[in-house]
């Protein structure tokens, strides 16, 4: 039997568990939440990877494809720049590659948010 102290109002030290079993099971979905996110997010990676985007300079005679995890993957420039400045041409080249990044990584954050939401959401931390 608990032993009652005078210096907390007659209380008992002995828990009743009720809030640390609460606790105790918000903390085990906390965690199966974020082993789930983790996997979706994994499978999302994976996804990125084989995902392509592309993106256009000069009108069209530049085109820059990368993947998801922001590799370029080919760069196609049309004959008809055969008699171009290089540097035209280089300038071309980074303006498409830079476009083409910077739609890979809002696709990647847009989707990353969507999943975040999914999980974390409707979070109720009991606050």
């Amino acid at each position: 039997m608990a032993k009652k102290i005078r210096g907390l109002g007659g209380r008992s030290l002995k828990s009743s568990g009720g809030k640390k079993n609460d606790i105790m099971k918000l903390m085990q979905e906390a965690q199966k939440t974020q082993e789930l996110m983790e996997q979706e997010m994994k499978a999302f990676e994976n996804e990125l990877a084989l995902k392509e985007f592309e993106a256009t300079s000069g009108g069209g005679v530049v085109k820059v494809v990368v993947t998801g995890d922001l590799r370029v993957k080919d760069i196609i420039i049309s004959d008809e720049l055969a008699d171009e400045e290089f540097e035209i041409v280089k300038d071309m080249i980074i303006a498409a590659t830079n476009e083409a990044i910077e739609k890979a990584k809002q696709f990647k954050e847009e989707e990353t948010e969507k999943i975040s939401q999914k999980y974390l959401g409707g979070l109720n931390l009991g606050m």
